[in-house]
């Protein structure tokens, strides 16, 4: 009975073939096969169609009806066909599908920004997605699969997580255009003993005001450091007033912030002071998309 058969994709690309050169001869010789094995194929789908697809003659194979209004759904369904195969090959190969990347740093500027340039620009056919929040949330993301990898400043010590060192940011101090420091060739941590710091609560914050107190604390001294649930963004458009400074990393520096001046902090060595973030990942994640951007990450960032 018609259509009991299963359905025969070759011998449907066959017979669209036959259609477009008006000769069975003509492709069979495209297609590579003898003639009888195209003729016996077309022929064979017929049978099951129920209905004929060509007239046959001495000058050629010819359409019917019939034939020209299914071979022409036929083609759509190949290219669909065709299309799809494209994209699971895609996929299969992390060059197509989504991407999700979590992330605390500024995209202003710096490599984080960079990342997603590189990824952009090798992975046109990828979907990121990506996801601004604190290590909690982004550490939760992970285990959720609501994200495949998230870049974290410091040091995050979870179970179940994979950690790859990627770069480093520099910390720079953000002033007031009258801050006396501005005048100073280098500053120091020293340099800032005394001043007011406020902090955002976003990451890398935290951090950095452990970092505050680690430099600045004395016995008989504790520096003024306070961490605020304000964006740094925000936070940054009030150091103008004076009451205070702030620090970021230079991830920041792509942003002009009228009387705002951002400087480096140098450590005693003479060395200026910076912030290392990690790229981590679930130990058990297996997908081709992560394993391209850990490919890629691997070239930009050799360990």
């Amino acid at each position: 009975m018609p259509g009991n058969a299963p359905f025969d994709v070759v011998a449907l690309r066959y017979a669209v073939l036959a259609a477009s050169t008006l000769s069975f001869a003509r492709a069979a010789h495209a297609s590579g096969i003898k003639q009888a094995t195209l003729s016996r194929r077309i022929a064979s789908l017929e049978d099951r169609l129920g209905f004929r697809l060509f007239n046959r003659s001495t000058r050629g194979a010819l359409p019917t009806e019939a034939g020209l209004r299914y071979l022409d759904g036929a083609r759509r369904i190949l290219a669909d066909l065709d299309r799809l195969h494209a994209n699971g090959l895609a996929v299969g190969a992390g060059r197509n599908g989504k991407l999700g990347i979590g992330f605390s740093t500024s995209l202003a500027a710096g490599s984080m920004r960079s990342l997603f340039v590189d990824l952009f620009r090798h992975f046109p056919e990828l979907r990121i997605v990506g996801l601004e929040g604190d290590r909690r949330r982004l550490t939760q993301a992970l285990h959720a699969r609501a994200i495949d990898f998230a870049v974290i400043s410091g040091d995050l010590l979870d179970l179940g997580l994979e950690r790859r060192t990627l770069w480093s940011e520099r910390i720079v101090v953000a002033l007031h255009s009258d801050h006396p420091l501005i005048d100073k060739g280098r500053v120091y941590w020293s340099d800032l003993r005394g001043e007011r710091f406020i902090l955002p609560a976003e990451d890398p914050g935290q951090d950095l005001a452990n970092l505050v107190s680690a430099r600045l604390s004395e016995p008989g001294f504790t520096p003024d450091v306070d961490v605020e649930e304000v964006g740094r963004d925000n936070l940054l458009h009030m150091i103008p007033t004076g009451r205070f400074i702030s620090l970021t990393t230079d991830a920041s520096l792509g942003r002009n912030d009228g009387g705002v001046v951002f400087k480096d902090v140098f450590e005693l060595s003479g060395a200026v002071s910076s912030i290392r973030f990690s790229g981590y990942w679930c130990e058990d994640a297996d997908t081709p998309v992560l394993d391209s951007l850990l490919r890629l990450i691997g070239e930009r960032y050799p360990p």
